[in-house]
């Protein structure tokens, strides 16, 4: 059976716009995450983090925590045009109670590359490294150009950007791109998304020797499957993949669906991958989660985006998964998959039950 998804906080928002923040007053959505949870690490990433002593003092209690770099949009002012969008931050408990926010952008355009926006963050702990992968949009004369843009942090507050990643399927429109938390083989692995080429709109595979360095593809690592109730249908990545042991991971996805009329629905799917396998999907289902409440299906008035549930980042704590969400990129809801559910649902993809 398919896992169920406990919505957190009666469904309510965890984090939404605030009015008074030009920056951040029109929508905040699709959240990276990353849980960290070793007091020697925590402790570093606590006093960098912009906050007053009160506030990193209440933090120092905590056994883990969550950090989210949420992608928001408000307004222009004198200073810059936040209609485009940039990243904030906010510091959360393990199970998705807000426990301090930045008041300014942690991550703003700053390059041609990204003159449009900073977008849709995925987070990757490397070592003593977090990398983060990001959608750079940009304008270039007459042309628009979406592609895959890297930065790497030692405490999640001092971010260095590396430019764009460094591969010929990042040369046309491409997102939604993720780093496995472990080496494979002595390589670094990827999923992304092309949107233009030979398999365009279909999740696709990649490796490097570094991270920093030139990527290769390993073509298609999972296709749409059609949905007889839309014209047309397509996935995407959610949260980077996580390791449940050997060369096993769970991914949670993104489907697109689009109706006869132009309208748009996103849903999440849920997968078992095998990477030592040739084909490595051991059992998909979808949909895991699909809008269903307010704040899922009525997006803000003026930017009209209703119907997505979209992720960018999960995480386990204590077996259960958690993992924070956009609602009609809107605002940011929280969900939670219980442990007894993941171990079903790992065991009969591995056995082939149904």
């Amino acid at each position: 059976m398919i896992p169920r998804v406990e919505r957190l906080c009666n469904g309510w928002p965890l984090i939404e716009p605030i009015p008074d923040h030009p920056w951040e007053s029109a929508v905040t959505f699709n959240p990276a995450c990353i849980l960290v949870e070793s007091a020697d690490r925590l402790a570093p990433i606590i006093a960098a983090l912009p906050f007053t002593p009160d506030i990193k003092h209440r933090l120092e209690q905590e056994d883990a925590l969550c950090f989210l770099l949420y992608r928001a949009q408000g307004s222009p002012t004198a200073e810059r045009d936040y209609r485009t969008s940039s990243l904030g931050l906010a510091v959360l408990s393990p199970d998705l109670k807000v426990l301090a926010r930045h008041t300014s952008p942690l991550l703003v355009p700053e390059y041609d590359f990204e003159n449009l926006g900073i977008e849709d963050a995925r987070l990757t702990r490397m070592g003593d490294r977090f990398i983060l992968f990001y959608t750079a949009y940009s304008r270039q004369g007459s042309r628009y150009a979406i592609r895959i843009a890297l930065a790497s942090s030692e405490d999640l507050v001092h971010w260095e950007k590396h430019g764009l990643l460094t591969a010929d399927f990042n040369t046309l429109d491409n997102k939604n791109a993720m780093l496995f938390e472990q080496q494979h083989r002595g390589r670094y692995l990827m999923l992304h998304r092309p949107m233009q080429g030979p398999d365009a709109m279909t999740i696709h595979w990649a490796e490097a020797d570094d991270v920093f360095g030139t990527w290769r593809t390993r073509g298609v690592f999972m296709r749409p499957l059609p949905n007889p109730a839309f014209a047309d249908t397509w996935i995407g990545g959610g949260a980077p993949p996580l390791h449940i042991g050997d060369d096993r991971y769970l991914i949670l996805y993104h489907i697109g669906n689009r109706s006869a009329d132009g309208s748009r629905e996103y849903d999440l799917g849920i997968a078992v991958a095998d990477l030592s396998r040739p084909q490595p999907i051991l059992r998909r289902d979808e949909p895991l989660l699909k809008p269903e409440t307010v704040y899922e299906t009525k997006g803000h008035a003026a930017l009209g985006v209703n119907n997505v549930v979209f992720i960018c980042g999960a995480y386990f704590r204590h077996g259960d998964v958690y993992f924070p969400y956009a609602g009609a990129d809107s605002v940011i809801l929280g969900g939670r998959i219980a442990r007894k559910d993941i171990e079903a649902y790992v065991r009969d993809a591995s056995t082939g039950q149904p």
